[in-house]
């Protein structure tokens, strides 16, 4: 298995395993994800690849991508609230249901802490929704912490 940065002929490859991201997500919160809408399209992943603001990491074997994670370059300048900075923001992260927990994913987040490094970047950041409690363990054990919470409290419609 290889960790590589992608390209743009990798696009239909990295569409096909967020489908797995968006099933889990409809099954979870039907009551907000639209079934007839894509979590992100074919188009939003070419525009990250051709964009320079960011890169998407493949882990690849016998020639099939069976992992993928974004990492989007974002900087802060003369904000009002806080220091200027870098950071990384990791918008998708994705192993093949087949092939999670062999370590795929490790080695697709230590790509994105050595760009970090690299961009000399203050912190890596990601939202991640409480159901999901199989990725808030695994992003606990890369050493993530949580920085904010956010909440909810669902309206009943009223007849």
């Amino acid at each position: 298995m290889i960790i590589r940065t992608a390209t743009i002929d990798d696009a239909a490859n990295i569409y096909f395993l967020e489908e797995q991201v968006y099933e889990l997500h409809l099954k979870e919160r039907p009551d907000l994800i639209d079934s007839s809408k894509r979590l992100n399209s074919y188009r939003f992943i070419e525009r990250t690849l051709k964009s320079g603001k960011g890169k998407i990491f493949v882990a690849e074997e016998e020639d099939a991508i069976i992992g993928f994670c974004t990492a989007a370059i974002i900087e802060i300048r003369n904000d009002s609230m806080f220091y200027d900075m870098k950071k990384i923001e990791i918008d998708d992260f994705c192993i093949d249901e087949r092939h999670r927990r062999k370590g795929i994913g490790k080695k697709l987040f230590e790509e994105v802490v050595a760009l970090a490094k690299e961009i000399d970047a203050q912190f890596i950041e990601l939202s991640v929704w409480g159901f999901n409690q199989n990725a808030i363990a695994f992003y606990e054990q890369l050493g993530m912490t949580t920085r904010i919470k956010r909440m909810e409290l669902k309206i009943e419609k009223q007849l």
